[in-house]
């Protein structure tokens, strides 16, 4: 009705002899375009490294940024390409980078290679990148998890030169330490471990294999009623942990043997602390089946042949798989019996490893972005 009456006006003036500018219609509004998921992979230290994203809406023009060390202040970083609409990147660098992904609004999306591409090294990953539940996103860069690192090569720590790391923090038994030990090359990083024997951890496998026959489904029966128990029997070391970060001693790596059981639950409570929602808790704790073959790394060749764990060789190979799993049950069970017994895992990251609300703020300014 309106359009129509001006138009009559306008057919009226006319008529007169008045020439009338028909009224402007209003322009859309711009829509900013925002990166919603992105990553980054490399297949070996001298490969190139591969980016890909998503944006919405799709095929939005995206600049590429790099840098040498995390966190640098975007309007710093060397852009490598602009406004690449493709959705992927393929970037031949040296060394340990990190990137930035930027649309022409503005909207920064930061990335980084989660699995690190050592060629000796075991299940070595940045825990960057995750989401909180309040919108923040883990900071790449600062804390790392590994198995162990007797294997890395004289390349693989020209690689990890650039990564800066102040502290090493071990959660191995004693003997696992003395068979692989850990020998940092590039820098000279604080080193914590603490002595006691294999046998507290292996107790329960000794027990359920030395009691004849056993089964894929019994070892899995095992893993998963009593993979909690590891949260307590490695509570020194997790304390150490935190207490580490909340002092601001980044970059920090821990590790274990395989990286996915000690170091797994250690990884679980830490993203749970920093507010990373449980889905990405648990799939990156299920992660390391997709890194490693650890039936090739514990049960044949030479690599695990001797040491505390030789005795799995002797097993049915069926019966010992689920033992070299990262089953998402596992850390699953783990989560709910801490839940159930502290009213939540937080509740007993605070009370168990004497976490203050002051350390869990310092911690979460020191690793969260956004």
């Amino acid at each position: 009705m309106v359009r129509a009456a001006l138009c009559l006006v306008a057919a009226l003036l006319a008529a007169c002899g008045e020439t009338v500018e028909a009224p402007e219609a209003p322009e859309a509004p711009t829509v900013s375009a925002r990166i919603t998921s992105a990553s980054a992979e490399r297949d070996a230290t001298d490969a190139p490294v591969r980016l890909a994203w998503s944006t919405d809406p799709a095929g939005a023009p995206v600049d590429v940024l790099v840098a040498a060390a995390p966190g640098t202040p975007v309007e710093d970083m060397e852009r490598l390409a602009a406004a690449v609409t493709e959705g992927s990147f393929e970037a031949p660098l040296d060394g340990r980078r990190y990137f930035a992904l930027r649309t022409a609004g503005g909207s920064v999306h930061r990335t980084a290679v989660r699995v690190l591409p050592l060629a000796g090294g075991r299940n070595f990953r940045d825990l960057g990148g995750y989401t909180t539940v309040d919108g923040r996103r883990v900071r790449w860069g600062q804390v790392y998890r590994s198995g162990t690192m007797a294997g890395i090569t004289e390349e693989d720590y020209g690689y990890l030169d650039g990564l800066d790391v102040r502290v090493l923090v071990d959660f191995r038994a004693t003997e696992e330490r003395e068979t692989e030990p850990t020998v940092w090359v590039p820098d000279d990083p604080e080193y914590w471990a603490r002595d006691y024997s294999a046998d507290e951890s292996a107790s329960g496998l000794r027990a359920l294999f030395s009691g004849g026959a056993v089964s894929a489904e019994a070892t899995r029966r095992m893993m998963t009623e009593s993979y909690a128990s590891s949260a307590f029997q490695q509570a020194e070391a997790y304390t150490v942990m935190f207490d580490r970060l909340a002092a601001g001693e980044l970059p920090l790596v821990f590790n274990c043997s395989a990286g996915k059981d000690r170091t797994g639950i250690a990884a679980a409570l830490l993203l749970t602390a920093l507010g990373v929602p449980r889905d990405q808790v648990v799939a990156d704790y299920a992660m390391s089946d997709d890194i490693v073959d650890y039936g090739a790394a514990f049960l044949d060749g030479e690599e695990g042949a001797d040491g505390p764990y030789a005795f799995m060789r002797q097993l049915p190979r069926e019966a010992i798989m689920p033992l070299l799993a990262s089953e998402p049950a596992y850390i699953e069970a783990a989560l709910d019996t801490l839940a159930a017994e502290h009213g939540s895992v937080m509740n007993f990251i605070r009370t168990e490893l004497d976490v203050t609300d002051e350390e869990l703020a310092a911690i979460r300014a020191l690793l969260l972005e956004g």
